[in-house]
């Protein structure tokens, strides 16, 4: 019979599962259980047999486990590459994944990306993880912004760029991509919520400057439209209708 070994290292002995269970046969590679029973053999040493067995996946162990001793985060991956999750409005990025005392590798769980770039960067100013620079946060907003994937008004400006947006995770030299990173960065803006709430309270032609280098020439006046029309539905609804001044 195949033996599993307990998460909680202070159980050292191996488990397993009961002759009559009915995954003694599939075997499945990761497992809960409710109890031991520890049944003795015939030359009277006893084998530890796991009582109400239940198959888990491994994708679920990051969620169900995040936030308890059981799970312990390292640095940042480079892949899966970053997200932008709406519901949650927050650019988040995969990081190392480990499970239990014996600190198993699990599939990665996903968490806000400027809180563990903050965190790699106090933790190691000298030698930051490569997977990650100060700005990445603002970066992955800017290309989903432009992918339309941030704010569903300005999806119509995808066909409108000369370039595509993932020359702006790339962090290959490029003025255009400088100024708009950097124009976000300084004004700490990697969520749809802060970028309305900049526009509302203090500048609602805030990145249009930036925007245009990314126009192709023919384009701009449409282009132009479509911004001016998702600056004012948002400025709008965090003022509670009340309408911004045009271009």
């Amino acid at each position: 019979r195949s033996a599993y070994i307990c998460g909680n290292s202070k159980l050292k002995e191996p488990l397993y599962i009961d002759n009559n269970s009915t995954m003694h046969s599939s075997r499945p590679e990761w497992l809960c259980y409710d109890s031991i029973l520890r049944k003795k053999k015939n030359d009277g040493t006893t084998v530890a047999i796991m009582q109400k067995v239940t198959p888990i996946d491994a994708d679920w162990l990051a969620e169900l486990c995040h936030g308890s001793n059981l799970l312990t985060l390292g640095s940042p991956l480079n892949t899966p590459i970053p997200r932008y999750i709406k519901d949650q409005d927050a650019i988040q990025c995969a990081v190392e994944t480990k499970f239990g005392s014996h600190g198993w590798e699990v599939p990665p769980l996903f968490v806000d990306m400027y809180d563990i770039v903050k965190k790699e960067g106090q933790c190691n100013q000298k030698k930051q993880s490569s997977a990650v620079m100060p700005d990445d946060s603002f970066r992955w907003f800017a290309r989903y912004l432009f992918e339309g994937k941030v704010l569903s008004e300005l999806s119509g400006l995808l066909a409108m760029l000369n370039d595509e947006p993932a020359i702006i995770t790339r962090r290959r030299p490029s003025k255009k991509v400088t100024l708009l990173v950097s124009a976000l960065s300084q004004s700490g803006i990697d969520s749809s919520a802060a970028l309305q709430k900049h526009w509302a309270e203090k500048d609602n032609k805030f990145l249009f400057k930036e925007l245009k280098p990314w126009i192709k020439k023919d384009c701009l006046e449409g282009a132009k439209k479509i911004w001016i029309v998702a600056v004012n539905t948002h400025v709008q609804a965090w003022r509670g209708g009340v309408e911004c001044k045009q271009y």
